[in-house]
């Protein structure tokens, strides 16, 4: 008795939550997103070569985290490329050309912050508000650190860039 009425609460409760389209697709039999994203990791796993198989995970990873690949156009070489959700610091990065900052952000927010490698903060070299890239000033070789701070997921490149 008690778990018929659960489950007519249950349904009670759900059922409006429930989208027209949700319920669409749960009675004509597609597959949802998760069992799709299920089967598509098994078939990662089933990679013999592990580089391979790494890639297949990564690019399953990728719009989870809900990044767009930065376009190439006008950028130099990519030195360092991270990616993330939220906040985040990274060790210190030692670079020996001229460089910039190259941004994508999937969140509602994200700042870069560059600090000495010296723990002394020397400038906030990006910031998104809402979706969105964008690319620093050319900046000097050193040892820096950076600062991330997000809400949502993130993709940061340093790229050599020539001084014109």
């Amino acid at each position: 008795m008690i778990s018929r009425r659960l489950a007519l609460v249950t349904c009670l409760f759900l059922t409006p939550a429930l989208g027209a389209g949700d319920t669409v697709r749960a009675q004509s039999g597609e597959v949802d997103d998760t069992t799709k994203l299920a089967d598509e990791i098994i078939g990662c796993s089933s990679l013999e070569n592990k580089d391979a198989r790494l890639e297949c995970y990564d690019a399953l990873a990728q719009p989870l985290l809900g990044i767009e690949e930065p376009t190439a156009e006008g950028e130099g070489s990519a030195l360092q490329s991270f990616t993330g959700t939220d906040d985040w610091d990274s060790e210190v990065l030692e670079i020996t050309a001229p460089w910039r900052l190259v941004w994508q952000n999937q969140g509602s927010m994200l700042t870069v912050e560059l600090w000495t490698s010296q723990n002394e903060m020397l400038d906030v070299i990006g910031n998104q508000i809402g979706r969105g890239g964008g690319r620093s000033e050319v900046l000097d070789p050193g040892s820096y650190r950076l600062a991330v701070r997000g809400l949502g997921g993130w993709r940061i490149q340093l790229v050599s860039e020539e001084r014109g």
